[in-house]
């Protein structure tokens, strides 16, 4: 399992990815032919003289990291051919073998400062015997622990003095595995040729780069990497001049590969093999190669670790929840709307494989807004399913041929099922450009989704009827049980317009004295700092907690319990604006010393962000909601030729987001789980405005319809016979859909209850608000003089 320190070290590097010459550790291309480790060890003797010993020895660890030169285990994991060698390495090993046995630890590291701690790649025979010098790039090992002792001392001038200018050593990324592929904890160093011209080969030059294994032999994994044009003739040269010798693949000062050139790469086109090359090293590297040249340093301003017991359990629920919500969906179909609840199951099915498989082939990461993203795909495609078959019911009711009102009913449904998915795809495409991480998950599942349950309900449900009906096979769009559900509905919405304005308006005032004076349960999203989710082994007080933590942090935190008496969420500003890694581990710390005297504990989730991210989170989350409103506006606009429409629809959109914020002020606190705002509930707030836009819409499409068709008879009833006329399918859409979310909400853990709840809400204000409000105020922005009061 990779940690998160090695995480943030690979993204905060520069990511400048460069090939290097190297130098033989024997010194076949050394000056004089000196070989590596004698120069080392000379250099090592004028670092003694040049150094005023005491300070340095003062300033090491007292605990023994000396290597056994004794011991010759970790020699052999580098094994090249040798050499024999008359240099100082020899006299040096004569000299020492005796003198060591009488030293103390600390005599060894002042007399050798730098070989106390480095042990040569050297090629010894059976007895243990120094036989030459190993060829290659690797100069010796040591401890990762030793390294940040060992690179002030090696790149001393004094130790330096005998080196060429563009000598350069360089420690391996990764620590030696033993055989089990375990890491040691001991790293190579390599010697390096880094011309003062810089490389001449670096990541701008590699056009891609992959992985695969050899069908001859399954174990064997070869990375692939393909040069670009100008690339191609630098890496020819390059390659030409070092046949049978290695180059270095490194980024930032770390050597990730050193394989050995077998010929010059005319094609631009080479393949890396070995045997520690695994499936795991091998798409490592080619990502690694693919990362090309970002010279710019990463800067960390967002960053969240959750433990893998606690991810499995997020992963369980919430597809045990999508499943068991899927199948009362496909139930509820079959029970309203008999065979041809069938057909749009299987359509559903279908829709469900295209967008998970179109995710897969993105490779997009399913976060709850994806989720989001998804219940409201299955949404629209049930609603598409149930406009067409509502519309095929009022045609066969008329008393038209099935085939007639199968016709008539997909036609006549299209315009409304075009203009839902277009203001629900125009909302997707302002969050995929304003919106920032998971905003733009839900952004991407949403288009997809749009794009899917389209095709699905109108291709896939038109070939499947077309099929049985060319098979004179019978296809009922109703049940015995709900052949006659919301015939002849006669509901006065428009004569209780001013009620249903009265009741909202009272809703709002309140959420928003509460807003003032209460304020909302803002994340750490949006305020910034850092955040950990603890689990104890007993029932713990929450304000307990943040008083305990007070006097360590500075500061009181906020603590409140989340999932069950156990569980709390712990927020502090604590070195809010440090995010340094440095930081990071005494924040860590000072929380674990903090907790230790309530309890054990597990910390299973923590997050950090960055005041400036979260001040850019407000403001992008405003923008994608505030444009979403706007573009909606101006196509409705366009679309239906009137300015009231479009008016109606923004005001019951805002209307809906204020109410979903005001019950989330009311509650917080309240309710036995979290109303935190953090970026989750921003994509279920956009959920919202996508339902309801598209909720709205239908209703509107019917109105124009029935006043095309009525221009004579009285507006207000017009609209109330029109919005009667398509409760059917309101109702049918409101309750697929929120069955999908009860069952999300019920089965799918602690972890998204929240965020499921602000979308059940959206789902039921969206709905009273597309024929309570939305309706109603085009009927009264486009009066022309005041309304007489209906009694």
């Amino acid at each position: 399992m990779v940690d998160k320190e090695s995480v943030r070290r690979r993204l905060q590097a520069t990511a400048n990815l460069e090939f290097f010459e190297v130098y033989d550790n024997a010194g076949s291309n050394m000056p004089n032919s000196m070989d590596i480790p004698s120069l080392i060890l000379a250099g090592e003797k004028e670092f003694v003289a040049a150094q005023e010993l005491s300070e340095v020895i003062e300033s090491d660890t007292v605990v023994d990291t000396t290597l056994n030169t004794n011991d010759t285990s970790l020699l052999a994991l580098d094994e090249n051919d040798s050499t024999d060698s008359n240099s100082l390495l020899e006299e040096s090993e004569e000299e020492d073998t005796t003198s060591l046995e009488n030293m103390t630890d600390e005599e060894k590291r002042a007399k050798y400062p730098i070989t106390s701690y480095l042990q040569f790649s050297l090629d010894r025979d059976n007895q243990g015997n120094v036989v030459g010098i190993t060829q290659g790039s690797t100069v010796g090992y040591a401890s990762v622990r030793d390294t940040a002792t060992l690179n002030p001392r090696l790149n001393h001038p004094a130790s330096k003095a005998l080196f060429p200018d563009d000598f350069v050593f360089m420690w391996e990324a990764k620590e030696i595995l033993d055989e089990n592929k375990i890491e040691t904890g001991v790293l190579r160093l390599h010697a390096v040729k880094v011309p003062s011209s810089g490389a001449e080969v670096n990541g701008e030059d590699i056009d891609r780069a992959g992985y695969s294994t050899n069908p001859q032999n399954p174990s064997e994994v070869r990375v692939t990497m393909s040069m670009t044009q100008i690339g191609t003739e630098k890496w020819a040269e390059m390659t030409g001049r070092n046949i049978g010798k290695q180059i270095a693949i490194t980024m930032d000062n770390m050597v990730y590969s050193a394989p050995v050139v077998e010929g010059k790469m005319n094609e631009g086109y080479s393949e890396i093999t070995g045997p520690n090359i695994d499936l795991k090293e091998g798409a490592e590297l080619s990502g690694l190669l693919n990362a090309g040249a970002l010279p710019a340093p990463a800067r960390i301003i967002d960053e969240s670790v959750v433990e893998a017991s606690l991810g499995e359990s997020n992963i369980n629920a919430g597809f045990t929840s999508f499943i068991v919500a899927f199948l009362l969906v496909l139930a509820y179909m079959i029970f309203y709307y008999g065979r041809a609840g069938l057909i749009a199951n299987a359509a559903l099915i279908v829709n469900i494989f295209f967008l998970v498989g179109a995710l897969a082939s993105l490779k997009a990461i399913l976060t709850l807004p994806g989720i989001a993203g998804i219940v409201l795909t299955i949404g629209m495609a049930v609603d598409a399913n149930v406009l067409i078959f509502e519309r095929v019911r009022e045609e066969l009711r008329h008393g038209k041929g099935l085939k007639a009102a199968i016709s008539d009913g997909y036609s006549r449904a299209l315009s409304s099922i075009l203009d839902g998915n277009i203001t629900t795809l125009l909302t997707g495409i302002v969050l995929a450009v304003f919106g920032t991480g998971p905003i733009k998950g839900f952004a991407t599942t949403l288009i997809i989704g749009i794009f899917t349950s389209f095709f699905a309900a109108i291709v896939v449900t038109r070939l499947i009827m077309t099929y049985f009906l060319d098979k004179d096979k019978n296809i009922n769009f109703s049940t015995k049980l709900t052949k006659n559900w919301f015939l002849n509905m006669n509901f006065q919405f428009v004569k209780r317009r001013r009620l249903f304005y009265l009741i909202s308006g009272a809703v709002i005032t309140v959420g928003i004295i509460s807003m003032f004076t209460r304020g909302l349960d803002l994340g750490v999203d949006f305020q910034g700092g850092r955040q950990y989710k603890v689990e104890f082994q007993k029932e713990i007080d929450a304000e307990d907690i943040a008083s305990k933590l007070t006097d360590d942090f500075g500061s009181t935190p906020i603590a409140k319990r989340v999932d069950n008496k156990n569980t709390v969420m712990i927020t502090t500003k604590y070195l809010v604006t440090d995010v340094s890694e440095e930081a990071n581990a005494l924040v860590d710390s000072t929380l674990r010393v903090g907790l230790t005297e309530v309890g054990e504990f597990e910390v299973l989730e923590q997050k950090m962000i960055a005041p400036t991210i979260s001040k850019d989170l407000k403001k992008n989350s405003i923008y994608a909601i505030v444009f979403s409103l706007i573009v909606i506006f101006l196509y409705i606009l366009l679309r239906f030729r009137k300015w009231q429409y479009g008016l109606g629809a923004t005001i019951s959109l805002a209307h809906d987001v204020l109410l979903v914020l005001t019950l989330f002020s009311l509650f917080w606190g309240v309710l036995p789980f979290s109303l935190e705002i953090d970026q989750a509930f921003i994509a279920a707030i956009l959920t919202v405005v996508g339902y309801s836009i598209n909720d709205t819409v239908v209703v509107f499409d019917r109105i124009r319809e029935y006043v095309g068709l009525h221009a004579k008879k009285d507006q207000k009833e017009v609209i109330n016979t029109a919005i009667n006329s398509t409760l059917g399918r309101t109702i049918n859409t409101s309750m697929t859909t929120f069955i999908v979310l009860l069952a999300m909400f019920v089965v799918g853990g602690e972890a998204i209850k929240g965020f499921i709840f602000a979308i059940m809400i959206g789902v039921v204000v969206g709905t009273c608000s597309s024929v309570c409000i939305a309706t109603p105020l085009v009927l009264d922005f486009g009066s022309k003089k005041k309304e007489e009061e209906v009694k």
